[in-house]
């Protein structure tokens, strides 16, 4: 049976556009933004944040927020650090450039009690060049832009370690930063007077920016966030000195 010109091209069409939302789906899929992290994130972001500022504005007056990339959004909302609501806006296949200009876009209304950042997973690939002093310069200065921000509503501001990858994503991102980048952010909370914890040491194969078997679901991800959040109970709920 021969097949007509109109439906030649629109079988073509058809297959063009399955092509175009499949290679979509992989940009944004695999590792939260491990293809494209700057642009998805953006893009992702754009309703992500409506619906973290949607509950800002409900927060009731004592809360936590968290903020960061995947490694925030993934907590289980259920959780009550400290005993009060938690306002999560992680937003997922965030670097930390990404994240400075997209915290600078909320509002809050209310001061949360304490907040948790964790970010860097998506500063770590290979691509990059993570262990250039130029590139690591700049994930602090953007690391250090974020800081800043959240100093400026709570008085209570954790920054964790960043968590270990697995080992088969070695090709892609680069281990040896994960301790780097780490140090740098225990650093700079030392010179701003956020407070620096590492939830994540126990995951960690050594020093070698790996993680013990088991620890990840998919070479990225916690295989379990609940104990990474109530291993900061001591360092978000202690009272901010005065």
């Amino acid at each position: 049976m021969r097949r007509s010109p109109r439906a030649g091209r629109a079988a073509i069409l058809a297959l063009a556009a399955l092509a175009a939302l499949l290679a979509g789906a992989a940009g944004f899929g695999l590792g939260w933004g491990l293809h494209k992290p700057v642009l998805s994130a953006r893009a992702y972001a754009q309703n992500r944040l409506i619906a973290v500022q949607v509950h800002l504005d409900e927060a009731p007056p004592d809360y936590v927020f968290l903020a960061g990339d995947s490694q925030a959004e993934l907590q289980p909302p259920a959780q009550r650090p400290c005993g009060l609501e938690l306002v999560n806006g992680g937003v997922s296949g965030s670097s930390a450039a990404v994240y400075a200009d997209l915290v600078e876009t909320l509002s809050f209304r209310g001061r949360p009690r304490a907040v948790m950042l964790t970010i860097g997973t998506n500063d770590l690939m290979r691509k990059n060049s993570p262990l250039d002093p130029k590139a690591a310069a700049q994930f602090e200065a953007a690391a250090t832009r974020i800081v800043r921000r959240l100093m400026q509503v709570t008085d209570t501001l954790v920054v964790t370690a960043l968590p270990p990858v697995g080992r088969d994503l070695e090709r892609v991102l680069e281990p040896g930063a994960v301790g780097a980048y780490s140090e740098r952010l225990r650093a700079l909370c030392e010179r701003l007077g956020c407070r620096f914890a590492d939830p994540f040491a126990a995951l960690r194969d050594g020093g070698s920016g790996l993680a013990t078997p088991g620890a990840l679901r998919d070479g990225l991800h916690l295989a379990a966030y609940r104990p990474a959040l109530l291993a900061l109970a001591p360092a978000l709920c202690r009272t901010a000195p005065h």
